[in-house]
């Protein structure tokens, strides 16, 4: 029997995903296909064997492991007589196509303390009380755990990303606030658009379209936090051509209408 409670928080385009789950039961686990997100684990109770590329990695109770994005890989669970564990995963729909530090799959010994567990567990506790202002400082206590976790981290090679998705990013970046057609960003790219579409779905798991109205809304965010303009002045700049289609958009990834989220954020 598997149970499983979960928080989530977006801030635009990326978003910070807790699980907390149990098994009363041994369980298998097969990343092997899909996109994988990037994740920090905690074992309280019970092992775990994680497989990738011909690396294992068995561990446990009171273990803290990673698992870089992108990566494919599956795991075994085994508990006496259950698994309980913490899964902090990020999600992001813009990724990092320069050769920026990546790292590897990883059992994190140094970190793998009861001030490490309890740390995780606060941050959890924060993001079930489901409310705005505590899971805002949960980010804040995430970002700090993530610093003192980085120094222990092995770096490998970046990601590869097809030589068309770096091409079309930047395109969709400096013209984000443009209405132009996915036709449009194919034929700069020199693919077809189904081309350009499974590019976007294997690699980012999105559509073009969605990744545009994404970087709209994070865009529309920052003037959001940063002036004073008025609601239908910056769905106009960030290039939604209505500022009710705007209002949907941002509710859509943000969770909070744009009103909703200048209040949150000046408060």
């Amino acid at each position: 029997m598997e149970n499983t409670l979960g928080y989530s928080k977006k801030l635009c385009m990326t978003e910070l995903k807790l699980l907390h789950t149990h098994y009363t039961r041994a369980h298998y686990y097969d990343a092997g296909a899909g996109r994988v997100n990037s994740s920090f684990g905690f074992l309280v109770k019970g092992s775990v064997t994680l497989t990738s590329v011909g690396k294992s990695i068995r561990m446990g109770p009171g273990s803290l492991f990673y698992i870089p994005e992108g990566i494919r890989y599956h795991s075994v669970w085994n508990g006496s007589p259950d698994v309980e564990f913490y899964t902090m995963e990020i999600i992001s729909r813009r990724p990092d196509t320069t050769d920026a530090q990546s790292y590897a799959m990883a059992h994190i010994p140094e970190l793998s303390t009861p001030e490490t567990e309890r740390r995780i567990a606060e941050i959890y506790s924060l993001f079930a009380t489901d409310e705005r202002l505590q899971k805002i400082r949960a980010l804040g206590k995430y970002y700090d755990f993530y610093a003192d976790v980085l120094p222990y981290l092995r770096p490998e090679a970046p990601t590869k990303y097809n030589p068309v998705l770096p091409v079309a990013l930047e395109y969709i970046e400096q013209n984000a606030h443009r209405d132009y057609s996915t036709e449009d960003l194919a034929s700069h790219c020199c693919v077809s658009e189904s081309r350009l579409y499974h590019i976007f779905k294997s690699q980012l798991d999105t559509t073009p379209v969605r990744y545009r109205n994404e970087l709209r809304v994070e865009n529309a965010a920052e003037l959001l936090r940063r002036t004073d303009q008025s609601i239908d002045r910056i769905a106009e700049r960030c290039g939604f051509n209505s500022t009710t289609y705007f209002r949907e958009t941002f509710r859509e990834f943000t969770g909070l209408t744009p009103s909703e989220y200048r209040g949150m954020v000046h408060k």
